[in-house]
């Protein structure tokens, strides 16, 4: 049917002509939607390629009250357009072919269908002179960039920014850059920007933060990778576009990041403010903080909460009503690099640097061999060039080659961990040779050492085994004192242990405190090892708006 026949058969109607062009096209959509359900009341000898002539009852009903029509008028309008909603294709084919249309014929002339704009087409900056005057924003820049979507795959498109002539502020889809500064708009945008020619869709983003949030095991590398072997599938990539058409680690988490600050500035009513021109790392670090400061000082809204989940109701002897509360608490272990110098909490500035920058002293230490009792600076390595973390003494670079050896094997610090804890338990009954009070502190706290042997000049690494336990004494039982070997020999030479730290530092854990309803109360860091001593217990219940529970339920995760 062409556009004159069907304007010509609505002219016949007097209701009918002063319909409008969006109502029509929804008449039209809404029609095609149910169409099984208008031929399923058809006879059985009606033909299924061709539309029938009469709309049953209940249909008529709703197409009539959908758009304010008489049931005379929906059969007007239904002779006319019932040839164009039977033919009409499907939500998903239509997409599909517009989707073919703008990738073959619409790149060449860099056009596509979802083309990112800035959400204002004229300067917002009151003490602009062009936002007094009311003027368009003429002056744009394209970039090609890739939207990555969780229904339709990713899409390889254009993004462009508006800026004004007076101001000079750069208006981008998300954000406005003026004088080095980055304000985010009021409203979350659909399409996020997590790197500069990256954007992801809103609803893959949560999508990422519910698996994240409730899958505990679904970290952010397995989510860019379900992504990935999803999208693998489509065969509508571009794929001579600049970029690679697969979602990174690091877009992940900035997406995470992005979505929970603008979601916590729209609850405050505030806008999202961070400096523009730095790493896309480093931006926001700034903004965490000071969330994570609000957080300490004005205390969560579900702190003071109160429910059938973690607190009991109970009737005491005497008939009076009490009631108690439980917290639990436990070690997360996504330990993290940190500074080397034992209880610094400064932050360091790169993952490839071992001692933090906010503290001289502790920098110094980089250019310092790492051997702990030597103070002579590091070498340079012959064939490389690059720093390495001993000095010339030929013992030390020794024992940093057999490091990086034993790091390249393959065996992380957690098997070799686990190796240690098992041999220590099938070796548990035998007697020790040379019991030292250094020997029985847990493997967190000493870590590993080095043994030379003057004799060979072969140098080995070693690991503390796991004697301790952070339980609690029983009084009742008898103590038993560490035992020795009389029969070991006299003058045999103790082995000297040497330590070094060659390799990072990181904190064992983040410490919970979690409600038995699931609400989290507190979140700490563990820079040492797990003991009961440095439950953060006092402190996480000191904050504004917090009461310390009646019972704290904690696992020591050892051989308590």
């Amino acid at each position: 049917m062409d556009v004159i026949t069907l304007f010509s058969g609505l002219c016949n109607d007097p209701e009918l002509t002063g319909l409008s062009y969006m109502s029509l096209m929804r008449f039209i959509h809404s029609a095609s939607m149910i169409k099984d359900d208008i031929l399923l009341p058809q006879p059985y000898t009606i033909s299924t390629s061709s539309a029938p002539h009469c709309l049953p009852l209940s249909i008529a009903e709703f197409l009539g009250e959908s758009f304010g029509l008489s049931q005379h008028a929906v059969h007007v309008l239904w002779l006319a357009v019932k040839d164009i909603v039977w033919t009409l294709p499907g939500e998903s084919e239509e997409q599909e072919v517009m989707e073919t249309i703008f990738r073959h014929h619409g790149q060449p002339h860099d056009i596509a269908a979802r083309v990112l704009y800035p959400p204002m087409k004229m300067c917002i900056n009151p003490e602009c002179l062009a936002h007094q005057r009311q003027m368009l924003l003429k002056k744009e820049e394209a970039r090609c960039i890739l939207i990555f979507t969780q229904s339709d795959g990713v899409h390889c498109t254009w993004v462009v920014h508006l800026r004004c002539k007076l101001c000079n502020t750069n208006y981008h889809h998300n954000y406005a850059v003026h004088q080095g500064s980055r304000t985010y708009y009021t409203a979350i945008p659909q399409y996020i920007q997590v790197a500069e020619h990256q954007f992801v869709e809103l609803a893959l983003v949560m999508h990422w933060m519910d698996l994240m949030r409730v899958q505990c095991i679904v970290l952010a590398t397995n989510c860019a990778r379900l992504y990935n072997e999803a999208q693998a599938r489509r065969n509508t990539l571009s794929h001579d576009w600049q970029f690679k058409m697969s979602v990174m680690t690091e877009e992940v988490w900035d997406a995470f990041i992005i979505l929970a600050l603008l979601d916590d500035h729209q609850h405050q009513g505030t806008r999202l403010c961070v400096p523009h021109g730095n790493n896309q790392s480093d931006c926001f670090t700034a903004a965490m903080q000071t969330h994570n400061e609000k957080i300490i000082t004005h205390g969560q809204e579900e702190l003071p909460h109160a429910c059938f989940g973690c607190v009991r109701l109970f009737t005491m002897p005497d008939g009076t009503t009490r009631y108690t509360e439980v917290v639990v608490t436990d070690g997360v272990t996504v330990g993290r690099p940190c500074c080397a110098v034992p209880h610094c909490k400064n932050a360091l500035t790169s993952t490839r640097h071992h001692f933090c920058s906010a503290n001289l002293s502790h920098k110094y230490l980089e250019t310092v061999c790492a051997v702990d009792g030597c103070d002579k600076p590091v070498i340079h390595d012959k064939s490389t060039g690059k720093r390495r973390k001993a000095c010339n003494d030929p013992l030390h670079l020794r024992m940093e080659d057999t490091k990086s050896v034993l790091s390249q094997s393959g065996k992380s610090k957690t098997q070799r961990m686990k190796s240690v804890k098992l041999n220590n338990a099938l070796v548990a009954s035998s007697v020790d040779d040379a019991y030292t009070l250094e020997d029985a502190l847990p493997v967190q706290d000493i870590d590993e050492w080095f043994e030379h042997d003057p004799l060979t000049g072969n140098v080995c690494l070693q690991q503390a085994s796991v004697t301790s336990s952070t339980g609690i004494v029983d009084p009742s039982l008898p103590l038993i004192e560490p035992q020795h070997n009389s029969e070991a020999c006299p003058t045999k030479d103790e082995v000297p242990k040497l330590k070094a730290v060659f390799f990072h530092k990181q904190t064992n854990n983040e410490q919970l405190f979690i409600c038995p309803c699931s609400v989290i109360s507190g979140r700490g860091t563990m820079y040492h090892h797990e003991a009961i001593s440095n439950v953060l217990f006092e402190k996480m219940f000191s904050l504004p708006r917090a009461h310390k529970p009646h019972h704290l339920i904690y696992d020591s995760n050892c051989n308590a």
